[in-house]
């Protein structure tokens, strides 16, 4: 198994007021970005209450209308065991600050993570400097191995009722139904924890380290999305350039494929907009706009940024060879 460690910084406060508390704070990964998609727990001491929520793309989380008392403080990440804080004092009518920092250990992972890809991610360093690549054409090149990216405008979501209660149901469910826990790709905005891409004049390739098959192709070809496109896990991506960014347009999802790793849904009318900038060498850049009126009340953008891991290799993953997390996963 991976092992997730925190460490949390609690503020004083004092007891004997009326009224619930709240827990408020961040996660941070292991090299100190703010992490979203991360489930936070508390359960009471006493009572035995569980309180759940989910950290923002900005890290934030809020655990709010708590009953006086100690909580276990837990976070498990895309399904993996987490260590829990145990007897957190939550005082009547105050609001605790609590940052939550996630740790990497030498453990092994389960159900289905990679321990190649986890040791991988462990050796982050800082990226090359240096001017941006460029091909023979004179068009920036993207092609290199980069870090999973890290949300640093995670935007305003404005998810429909319908979209919220399918994501609430399979969370609460252990995410039992979660492709990538049955050998099918992930979310559809998920990379990582590295991801390669390869360009040509033509066309680019994106392969995720531990993703099953893990790999689609962007046409840069001049064609068009196809007018009756087969749906595919990844969708079909065509790419123009506008001065030296890369707008990549994907259209035509699977509908069994899940839009994010909170489990929320999409319709037959996602459309993906990303938009690629590489302003030095070890940079990448990415602007991704999600349009759905079947899930969202408005487009949605956010930004990420990668860093270049020049001395990581993007290892084989076959999912189904000797598989054998399956049939231990449970609901509720």
């Amino acid at each position: 198994m991976r092992f997730l460690f925190f460490t949390c910084i609690l503020a004083a406060a004092a007891w004997g007021q009326t009224g619930n508390g709240t827990l408020t704070g961040t996660v941070l990964d292991p090299f100190g970005a703010k992490l979203g998609d991360a489930p936070v727990q508390a359960k009471s001491v006493d009572s035995g209450r569980v309180y759940k929520t989910m950290s923002q793309a900005s890290g934030a989380f809020t655990l709010a209308d708590l009953p006086p008392g100690a909580y276990d403080i837990s976070v498990n990440v895309a399904g993996l065991k987490g260590y829990e804080r145990k007897g957190v004092a939550v005082p009547a009518s105050k609001q605790i600050p609590l940052e939550i920092r996630l740790e990497l250990s030498s453990q092994l992972s389960t159900l289905g993570e990679d321990p190649v890809a986890i040791a991988t991610f462990s050796r982050k360093h800082a990226p090359p400097s240096g001017p941006t690549p460029r091909t023979a054409d004179g068009k920036p090149d993207f092609s290199g191995i980069w870090w999973q990216p890290a949300t640093v405008d995670p935007g305003k979501p404005e998810w429909l009722p319908d979209a919220l209660a399918v994501a609430a149901r399979r969370m609460q469910n252990n995410r039992i139904d979660s492709p990538q826990s049955h050998c099918l790709p992930g979310a559809v905005l998920r990379l990582g924890p590295i991801y390669e891409l390869v360009q040509s004049r033509d066309f680019m390739v994106e392969i995720s380290d531990d993703d099953y098959p893990g790999f689609h192709q962007i046409y840069l070809d001049g064609r068009s999305h196809p007018k009756e496109p087969n749906p595919g896990w990844y969708g079909h991506s065509i790419g123009r350039w506008e001065g030296d960014t890369l707008v990549v347009d994907r259209v035509a999802f699977d509908d069994r494929v899940w839009l994010d790793q909170e489990g929320r849904p999409h319709s037959s009318k996602l459309h993906v907009v990303e938009r690629y900038r590489r302003p030095d060498r070890g940079h990448l850049e990415t602007v991704i706009t999600v349009e759905d009126p079947g899930i969202l009340a408005k487009p949605w953008t956010q930004v990420r940024n990668s860093e270049l891991a020049p001395t990581e290799e993007i290892h084989e993953f076959i999912c189904n060879e000797n598989e054998r997390d399956s049939t231990h996963l449970l609901g509720k």
